[in-house]
């Protein structure tokens, strides 16, 4: 990874999509530093310090009970957690060697190489179900109001829409039919050439 841009690397994809797992394996390969929005917001509403070094990703956090509450709120505050995370992450993809993966990063900045990691509904809720030991019936339903409640809370606060404006991205994987591993391997591909 010789070129500067290759440093700065945002990955996007809606709940169950891989977006975190595939930025552990290319922080790992390419020895970049790892952000985990989600782990930024989850510490600010609970009253946490922000620990960069170690952000955690989700694992079946946001379809708890705490989880499902905490991001209810937020879609309805004025200035919500993710304003205060988004200055620090746009801080953090400026600073380079690093990977985030975010809903919304792709359109807050112009910096790095965006990707986008698309996986149809039924394939996302299935990986919830797995993650967060949970139906499959109940994992399509919080995966479907969590896509629709943080694509409005964006619009509300930014004017974007992450399910329409995908024309920021420099490169888009279809998720639904590979593995973790065809999808990391996809990834490293494009990023290597």
């Amino acid at each position: 990874m010789k070129h500067n841009i290759k440093n700065k690397i945002i990955l996007f994809g809606f709940a169950g999509s891989g977006k975190s797992t595939i930025a552990n394996l290319i922080s790992k390969k390419f020895k970049l530093r790892l952000i985990h929005p989600s782990g930024i917001v989850r510490n600010l509403l609970e009253g946490k310090k922000v620990n960069l070094e170690n952000t955690k990703y989700n694992t079946g956090f946001w379809e708890t009970k705490k989880g499902i509450y905490l991001l209810k709120n937020r879609l309805n505050e004025e200035k919500p957690a993710d304003m205060i995370s988004d200055k620090i992450i746009i801080k953090e993809i400026n600073r380079g060697n690093v990977v985030i993966d975010s809903w919304n990063l792709p359109w807050l900045t112009n910096k790095g190489i965006k990707i986008y990691l698309k996986a149809n509904i039924s394939t996302r809720a299935k990986r919830v179900a797995k993650r967060s030991k949970i139906s499959y019936k109940k994992a399509l339903t919080l995966v479907k109001k969590k896509d629709e409640e943080t694509r409005q809370l964006f619009k509300r606060i930014y004017g974007f829409d992450i399910k329409k404006d995908l024309n920021v991205f420099d490169h888009i994987i279809n998720t639904n039919k590979l593995t973790k591993r065809e999808v990391f391997e996809k990834i490293c591909d494009y990023l290597e050439k």
